[in-house]
């Protein structure tokens, strides 16, 4: 029995032997394998640090060429400044709103901020800055035309001294009258629009104050009668009242403007072979236009009839 015990005995101490060997093998491949693993982190980390230096460096040096062979190279500074403003304000005042002056470096120039700012101005239509290298540098502006005034009511004033009355493009966009331009005072006029509703710039969008402007630019192409319109009404909203002479006075509609005008110049062409003179044509209908005359009677009111009552006998 003393021999079984002692092969049991010597049994158990190589088994004791083999798990302290596996256990010193797993906690120095643990041990190892943390250690790589922080090496390649900081090889990893260094390589990004020479890689963002590298970067850096380069973005330095390439920004101080940039520097030295364009902004601040006096080959590119600004020399000639072209500028054509089609008469709606100085030159200076132009170069002045778009920030550009003689000297100042052609690179640094914020074109479409300037082109913003000028377009911003309500007598300008649109506005084109550009840069041609090396030193010039050109502004263009393309002004907006007056094709008319607008005002809230008819005083008999002069609208061109007429403190609520404004210019207005054939886009409707309400326009500043100073500088007044002696050509304005020749411009029709349109009554009836609300010109404290709006500022200088924006555009009013009321259908009837556009189809006055529409029958202005459409009579004055008529000829043979001319069709001459220098004052419109459009306070009703539904029509327009137009008139060239106060004593005589045109109703249109909204729409179909060119076949209201035809009406009207064949009315005015059979007219113009009498002696009579046209007191009010209202060409809204189709057929059977009507048509008053200066020299006709005013038409009396209609009597009421009186009834009389039977007397009781």
């Amino acid at each position: 029995m003393s021999f079984f015990r002692r092969k049991k005995t010597r049994g158990r101490r190589p088994s004791r032997k083999r798990r302290n060997h596996h256990l010193l093998e797993v906690t120095a491949t643990a041990a190892t394998t943390r250690r790589r693993r922080n090496q390649k982190i900081l090889l990893h980390a260094g390589e990004a640090a020479v890689a963002v230096g590298l970067l850096v460096f380069a973005w330095i040096g390439i920004r101080t060429l940039i520097n030295s062979q364009l902004f601040t190279n006096p080959k590119y500074q600004v020399r000639v400044i072209e500028v054509d403003t089609d008469g709606v304000m100085t030159r200076e005042v132009a170069l002045a709103k778009a920030g550009i002056k003689e000297g100042l470096n052609i690179f640094s120039l914020n074109l479409e901020s300037a082109q913003r700012v000028l377009s911003s101005i309500p007598e300008v239509k649109s506005a084109h800055v550009e840069r041609i290298l090396p030193d010039t540098v050109t502004i263009k502006i393309e002004g907006r035309t007056p094709v008319a005034w607008i005002a809230p009511r008819d005083t008999g004033e002069d609208p061109t001294s007429m403190e609520t009355a404004c210019l207005v493009d054939a886009s409707g966009v309400m326009m500043k009258s100073e500088p007044f331009s002696p050509g304005h005072a020749r411009l029709p006029v349109v009554y009836g629009v609300p010109t404290e509703q709006w500022r200088p710039g924006d555009r009013v969008e009321l259908p009837e104050l556009l189809a006055a402007l529409e029958l202005f630019a459409r009579a004055a192409e008529r000829m043979r009668p001319d069709v001459i319109l220098r004052a419109a009404d459009v306070s009703r909203g539904w029509c327009i009242e137009a008139w060239g002479d106060p004593q005589t006075r045109f109703k249109f509609g909204l729409h179909d403007l060119p076949a209201q005008l035809d009406r009207l110049q064949l009315i005015m062409t059979h007219v113009g072979r009498t002696s009579r003179k046209i007191a009010t044509v209202n060409l809204m209908p189709e057929r059977n236009t009507p048509v008053t005359f200066q020299d006709d009677p005013p038409v009396a009111p209609p009597v009421p009839e009186v009834v009389k009552k039977k007397s009781k006998r």
